[in-house]
């Protein structure tokens, strides 16, 4: 038993108050601390309620039937012409409960869900919890290895996916792979091969009993969802959602982050088998009674006449949709629009400004987060840049730790232990990891896979015992404790003895003529040390790469960090949720024998054609890098 915590917690508290006298006189620290006492009542009278009926078995499925005895005729989900209300998904959930019984799922099983954003996601996610078992959320995107390696991992009993996304899991059976039996639903139901053991769910569901299911009895720490991480390096792993976490996001974000009232509509075009899109968006909606209106993927040119057919005043989204928008031409229906406020992650610094003005969107509410990660930051203020304020970072709770890029390691004291970060460090995010934790959305519950979940978790980082989850980002915190995503641990690269973010590279190469995308990564170059930065580069429609004009914009970096390579791509491979891949882009670096696309290399004065004869003198020293 660690007999000096209370010490430690008291001596926090006096550092925190001296940190709130000096800064009582700063503008940004003063209306960071009013924002969030400002939140403090709808905590009290909307969050913290839902908190008590996690408690009492509380789950977001007994949120939807709540919000059907209260207001059946409400509504509850918006999709093209598809209108459901509170009663219609009250019924879903138990036709599906239903189904899956007859199918042989029992309390505790896995089902593997693969569906378009659509009502119908819903019924099958809330109707699983209600016949007590978890769905494992499959991104649709998946095919192949990974796709089979998503549906083993999760020992799904049953698979449940939508006709339009039948046909990998065909093309795994035919390869030879097992697979669980395969229900197949949608209105555009291909024909059920019996051989293959799919059944038809849509049939299915139509021959359920009208009694109402008897919702299965849940804990609190019960599995809800299983949540896979992007895939963006290696093979995707579940993250178990506990049922409590799930409300609490939902409640959390619905009413302290988009304070929903009476008439406000959230749109949202991100993917449902994503942690932003079903908890923090759905989760929010199933706990305020708010609409949610759908669309099964971004479209630019539809993104206004649904804001505005839906009459939605909140969005969610991910930093490149908005750029997307922005770097879209002017839509006659983009002003004047309802959006009051737009929640999400991953908005640019050099894209907020001039996204939040063009749209006239009132609020911003950036925040951060991760599927697993035992906590969360938000953005109260509008902060341009910040995922949010830290108002008691001296309690330790988050956390930046000092960590070497080059050598994959942090950075230790004489006695062994990790170095905190000062203001402006660049360091990894930890979270603390007590040994009861105070809500389940300051609990880690892990992968289904033990090994994996060990790999997350770090021990005596200051004291002996003590436990924090690793984030894997990198982040600083500035005099207001305002706290900045700089980049992913393994994007930041280390190049003539300096740690280079590719997250802040690209921020600034975006700005140069004719340049529509960019992501940078860092490659090995043949008698070079460290990791060469590369700027893989998508061009504005019509346009030829202007390499004066990179350079002038390049110039505005650091000589460091200044991509010593250029890559010209007709578009950025991404994951389903707009996370561009870089893995590939590392793996085949820029030997133009191996590379088809156009290269470019770093001169003293300009950017320059590579070829395979001025590789040769890169390679063996004849080009200085």
């Amino acid at each position: 038993m660690d007999f000096l915590a209370p010490f430690r917690t008291a001596r926090a508290l006096v550092e925190t108050a001296q940190d709130v006298a000096r800064g009582a006189s700063r503008a940004p620290f003063r209306d960071a601390w009013l924002a969030e006492l400002s939140a403090l009542p709808a905590v009290a009278t909307g969050t913290a309620p839902w908190f008590v009926r996690t408690l009492l078995g509380g789950t977001l499925e007994s949120a939807a039937r709540r919000n059907a005895r209260r207001d059946p005729n409400g509504t509850a989900f918006l999709h093209d012409d598809t209108c459901w209300t509170w009663s219609d998904l009250d019924r879903r959930t138990s036709d599906v409960a239903w189904m899956l019984e007859r199918a042989g799922v029992a309390r505790g099983d896995v089902i593997a869900l693969l569906g378009p954003n659509a009502p119908d996601y819903f019924g099958w996610v809330l109707g699983a919890t209600r016949a007590g078992a978890t769905a494992a959320l499959v991104n649709t995107h998946l095919e192949g290895r990974p796709l089979h390696h998503a549906i083993t991992s999760a020992k799904a009993r049953v698979v449940v996916v939508h006709a339009s996304l039948v046909e990998p899991l065909r093309a795994l059976r035919r390869d030879g792979h097992d697979l669980p039996p395969v229900h197949v639903y949608g209105d555009a139901l291909q024909r059920v091969d019996r051989a293959s053991d799919e059944h038809d769910a849509t049939d299915a569901l139509a021959r359920t009993p009208s009694t109402p299911y008897p919702p299965a009895p849940t804990t609190d720490e019960g599995d809800f969802v299983y949540i896979y991480t992007s895939g963006t390096t290696g093979l995707p792993k579940p993250c178990r959602i506990s049922h409590a976490r799930a409300v609490l996001a939902g409640a959390g974000f619905g009413y302290a982050v988009f304070a929903f009232q009476p008439g406000d509509v959230l749109y949202s075009v991100l993917p449902l088998y994503h942690a932003s899109a079903l908890m923090l968006g759905g989760g929010a909606c199933l706990t305020t009674g708010t609409p949610m209106a759908l669309r099964d993927g971004f479209s630019a040119r539809a993104f206004w006449p649904d804001v505005h057919r839906y009459g939605a005043t909140a969005m969610l989204y991910i930093g490149e949709l908005c750029r997307y928008l922005l770097a879209s031409p002017e839509h006659p229906l983009e002003r004047p629009n309802p959006l009051r406020i737009a929640g999400g992650n991953g908005l640019r610094p050099d894209v907020w400004p001039a996204f939040q003005e063009r749209f006239g969107i009132p609020m911003i509410r950036e925040f951060y987060a991760a599927t697993e990660a035992p906590g969360f930051i938000v953005n109260l203020t509008g902060r341009v840049g910040s995922v949010g304020h830290v108002p008691l970072r001296r309690t330790g709770w988050m956390t930046l730790v000092r960590y070497d890029v080059e050598r994959g390691e942090h950075l230790r004291d004489e006695r062994g232990f990790f170095v905190p970060c000062e203001r402006g460090e660049v360091g990894e995010l930890l979270v603390r990891l007590p040994e009861r934790p105070l809500t389940p959305a300051t609990e880690f519950r892990g992968y289904t896979d033990e090994s994996a979940s060990q790999k997350k978790v770090l021990t005596d980082v200051f004291l002996k015992g003590d436990r924090y989850f690793r984030s894997g980002d990198l982040l600083r915190f500035d005099e207001d404790d305002f706290f900045y995503f700089v980049d992913r641990i393994g994007d930041t690269y280390r190049w003539k003895g300096e740690n280079v973010s590719t997250a802040e590279v690209a921020d600034v190469l975006t700005s140069a003529s004719s340049i529509a995308e960019a992501t940078v990564v860092g490659v090995r170059v043949p008698g070079n040390e460290g990791q060469a930065g590369l700027a893989a580069v998508v061009l504005e429609p019509g346009s030829a790469f202007d390499a004066d004009a990179f350079w002038k914009t390049a110039q505005e970096l650091p000589s460091y960090a200044q991509p010593r390579f250029v890559r010209v791509l007709s578009s950025l491979a991404t994951t389903g949720t707009f996370k561009i891949q870089k893995n590939g882009l590392r793996n085949e670096g820029v030997d133009p024998s191996q590379v088809t696309d156009p290269l470019f290399v770093r001169s003293d004065a300009g950017y320059l054609p590579l070829d395979a004869t001025t590789w040769g003198d890169v390679t063996e020293g004849r080009f200085r890098l």
